[in-house]
C-alpha cells in the first residue's frame, strides 16, 4: 500500500456519479456531482494549480486505496506522499540537459469506477451552482 494523506474537501460529492477531467496547457480541473441532489445538480470543481501531468484509468482499483480521512463520510482527495511520479515525469517529459528538477505533489481523485492522478503544486475547490457562469458548460459533461 502506498503512503499518503486524505485531504478532506469542503463540498461533499456523490461517489457513484461520474467524474470529469479537463486538462490543457492552461487548466487542469476535475468536476464531480454534488451529493444528495435530485432535480437541479450542482458540481464541485477541483482546480489544480501548476499541473504538470495527468493520467487516469477506468477501474475500481485506485492508487489511493486504503487511504481515508479520519472523519468518515467526508469527501476527500488523496496526496500520495511517497510517490516516485515527479522523478519519473521529469525523466520522461523534460529534456535531458534541462536544469528543471522534479516538481509537483501527487494527487489522486477517485470516484466510483474512475480515478485521476494529477501532478501539481496545489489545488483549490469551488462550488458550481446554476447561477455560476460556467454551469451550463460543466453540466454538459454529465449528460
Amino acid at each position: 500500500m502506498k503512503a499518503g494523506i486524505a485531504i478532506t474537501l469542503e463540498y461533499r460529492h456523490d461517489h457513484i456519479e461520474d467524474a470529469v477531467l479537463r486538462y490543457s496547457s492552461r487548466e487542469c480541473s476535475v468536476f464531480l456531482v454534488v451529493d444528495g441532489q435530485e432535480d437541479v445538480w450542482s458540481f464541485v470543481k477541483i482546480t489544480f494549480d501548476g499541473a504538470l501531468c495527468a493520467r487516469s484509468a477506468r477501474t475500481d482499483c485506485s492508487p489511493a486505496i486504503g487511504i481515508y480521512p479520519q472523519e468518515s463520510g467526508k469527501s476527500f482527495i488523496v496526496e500520495l506522499t511517497d510517490s516516485s511520479w515527479p522523478v519519473e515525469a521529469n525523466k520522461m517529459y523534460v529534456y535531458q540537459d534541462s536544469p528543471l528538477k522534479p516538481l509537483g505533489r501527487h494527487f489522486v481523485v477517485s470516484n466510483h469506477d474512475v480515478f485521476y492522478e494529477i501532478l501539481a503544486d496545489s489545488f483549490q475547490e469551488q462550488l458550481i451552482e446554476p447561477a455560476h457562469p460556467e454551469y451550463g458548460h460543466v453540466k454538459s459533461y454529465f449528460q
